[in-house]
């Protein structure tokens, strides 16, 4: 009963020109193109970037918007054949809609081209995040991730936990969580290989609720050569694949760097003065310590400044 709706209210406009009157048309040598936007639900698509172009080169003949009614208009076309590539916030499809080739729409002097579109309707990811102890995580970037296409579609965890992303339909995404310097996919898991891949069909949403893994944490204090603790330097974090963190001591000497993956890291300290050491008392990477951080552990990590020569 939709389909046949649609199809009803669209049938016979797609490369349909309207002629103008006479008196329009006379002198008149450019032609213009119209249209409408609708999705598969039969919702309107307003907002969607609309570019005409030449059929098989690069070039762009025009740019539009669709408006609160789904609507566009591109006036002073001149005459020839084009293209309409509508964009929807990270995903693009040719005019009529459905479909990887593009129609060619001819525009003639004096006339109106109507070329409305039914497009495929947005795919929904939502669900809720919660921490390791069953608590709401709130403020956690949460990404759809469409390996075939390079894209992600993003957001953020709400008070409560929840999220809800809008992502391109048809296509299959990789969840990821990123809570302070933890990454991690659904389902609760670490590693990117593991994580399981959710199709999403146009119209369609899918719920991926996700517990995270307890986040690790880095904690020490720095002191000076007579014992006496450091205050205001800089505490550097480096892990095995080149990340870093940084923190910086209080009155007493101490730091903190939490929401850390698991893994290897080395530690070194930048002093207000400007003295630079590694740990344990290393004066460079190479002999610097390699330390463990363990998931949802714990790793402290205490230091004593070299005399300065």
């Amino acid at each position: 009963m939709f389909k046949s709706v649609i199809l009803t209210a669209l049938a016979g406009v797609v490369a349909a020109p309207l002629i103008a009157s006479p008196a329009l048309a006379a002198g008149t040598t450019t032609g213009n193109l119209a249209g409408a936007v609708r999705d598969t639900r039969g919702a309107i698509v307003a907002d969607a970037d609309i570019t005409i172009l030449v059929p098989e080169s690069p070039n762009v003949a025009a740019q539009a918007h669709t408006d609160a009614a789904g609507r566009f208009k591109v006036t002073g076309l001149d005459e020839g054949a084009y293209n309409i590539q509508i964009d929807r916030d990270g995903w693009t499809e040719w005019a009529p809609g459905r479909t990887d080739s593009p129609t060619a729409y001819a525009i003639r002097a004096g006339r109106t081209t109507v070329a409305n579109s039914v497009v495929y309707a947005a795919g929904r990811v939502t669900g809720k995040v919660t921490t390791a102890t069953g608590a709401p995580a709130a403020g956690v970037q949460v990404s759809a991730e469409d390996d075939e296409h390079a894209r992600s579609f993003d957001g953020t965890t709400a008070t409560d936990g929840t999220y809800s992303l809008r992502v391109a339909p048809n296509e299959t995404y990789v969840l990821r969580f990123t809570d302070g310097h933890f990454t991690q996919f659904a389902p609760s898991t670490a590693g990117r290989d593991e994580a399981t891949r959710y199709a999403v069909g146009a119209g369609r949403t899918v719920r991926v609720s996700n517990k995270l893994l307890a986040a690790a944490t880095l904690t020490g204090t720095l002191t000076d050569v007579a014992g006496a603790p450091v205050a205001g330097a800089q505490v550097n974090y480096i892990d095995m694949n080149a990340g870093s963190v940084s923190a910086t001591t209080d009155a007493a000497g101490h730091y903190t760097i939490d929401k850390l993956a698991p893994g290897d890291f080395k530690v070194y300290f930048l002093t207000s003065q400007g003295q630079l050491q590694w740990a344990y008392q290393a004066l460079g990477y190479d002999e610097a310590e390699t330390f463990t951080l363990p998931l949802g552990g714990t790793a402290t990590v205490d230091d004593q400044l070299l005399p300065i020569s």
